[in-house]
């Protein structure tokens, strides 16, 4: 358990690096910042009164959690905790071993490699402003900003929903009008030609084809598939 969560920490410090997404925390070395890929807060019960400190070293005691109560999660490291709740001192967040907190299920790290792996492939998808099979339709806008066009339909298999991206470029024309003096002047204008256009196919809410061309109808390589989004709670 403890090798996957320091291959853990990793992805997901990087994953936070490719995101640019700010936090509150101060951010320790080799931790994994929950608050960075979950939607839902992570609680735990405090098995017996916990000492806390500002960092993973131990370096200031900030005040001891009271047991049996539910603490909220922040980060953790392979070897403690970072954790809001109750202290003797009045409220604290600060890092506690994970020896005082009821334990984290194998399968619940598991699948929390899932998520932290899967949030650094949606990152670099987003700053690449690409989309792949997979994403869900608020990492798409992400991606891609607001649709052209967006249209949906549903049936008995589910709900349907057609986004299209279109890009445009100004070409110049030009064409010859009759100046002050009845002369003939030469004028540019511009026209708003399409120039290539995206269509994301999703369903129920998920990525299940993309389709990409530019003017002269070429695709734009092979769509990239990630995992669907993985549900902890």
């Amino acid at each position: 358990m403890a090798r996957n969560l320091i291959t853990l920490l990793a992805i997901a410090c990087m994953a936070t690096a490719a995101f640019g997404k700010d936090s509150n925390l101060t951010r320790e070395e080799g931790a994994l910042y929950l608050e960075d890929f979950l939607e839902k807060p992570l609680t735990l019960k405090v098995l017996k009164p916990a000492k806390t400190y500002s960092s993973l070293k131990g370096e200031f005691y900030l005040g001891t959690l009271r047991r049996d109560q539910e603490v909220t999660v922040l980060a953790i490291s392979d070897r403690a905790y970072r954790v809001r709740g109750k202290a003797q001192q009045g409220d604290v967040a600060g890092w506690a071993g994970v020896s005082f907190f009821t334990k984290l299920e194998p399968e619940f790290v598991a699948n929390l490699e899932l998520a932290a792996k899967r949030h650094k492939l949606v990152a670099e998808l987003i700053a690449n402003k690409q989309v792949a099979l997979g994403m869900t339709a608020d990492e798409v806008s992400q991606a891609l900003g607001k649709p052209t066009k967006r249209s949906s339909k549903v049936d008995s298999n589910g709900k349907v929903d057609t986004l299209e991206y279109i890009t445009y470029d100004r070409v110049p024309q030009t064409r010859y009008v009759r100046g002050l003096y009845g002369q003939l002047v030469r004028q540019t204008y511009y026209v708003k030609v399409e120039t290539g256009k995206v269509t994301v196919e999703l369903k129920d809410g998920i990525v299940a084809s993309v389709a990409e061309s530019d003017d002269e109808g070429r695709g734009h390589g092979t769509i990239k598939i990630i995992p669907a989004p993985i549900y902890l709670f």
